[in-house]
């Protein structure tokens, strides 16, 4: 539909309470049947069954890890949008190279450059070892 991931929260809260079951299996249906949303959450089934995700916060993660970006627990629109600028989104291999003590920055390898972040929005970034999910 053409909005950006740092406005689609507000836009499925405000319209999730007034459309209809054929609207709303029309839409999944355009989608592709999408298992998350934009930021990586999961969607439930029609019959309301949660998917399990098992992720952690970057910001736990010991270095150095191979991880995989499951979901970016904020809906801060700035925030969001300095995530995509850093290329941090849902699905992105990243390597966590290093970390500074007592909640320092932490160094990662985004594919070909490094990219310094720190503790607090690490924190956000929900993570998985190895194999995307």
């Amino acid at each position: 539909m053409g909005f950006g991931w740092h406005e689609v929260h507000d836009e499925a809260d405000a319209m999730g309470t007034v459309i209809s079951e054929a609207i709303a299996a029309r839409m999944e249906q355009m989608a592709g049947y999408p298992r998350r949303c934009p930021h990586g959450e999961p969607i439930p089934s029609a019959e309301g069954v949660m998917p399990q995700v098992i992720d952690e916060p970057l910001s736990d993660v010991t270095a150095p890890a191979d991880v995989v970006v499951s979901r970016v627990h904020t809906h801060d629109s700035e925030i969001l949008k300095y995530i995509q600028s850093l290329g941090l989104m849902p699905g992105e291999r990243i390597s966590l190279l290093s970390r500074a003590p007592f909640n320092g920055p932490l160094r990662l390898n985004l594919g070909n450059h490094e990219q310094v972040i720190g503790h607090e929005l690490a924190s956000v970034l929900r993570v998985v070892k190895g194999i995307s999910q």
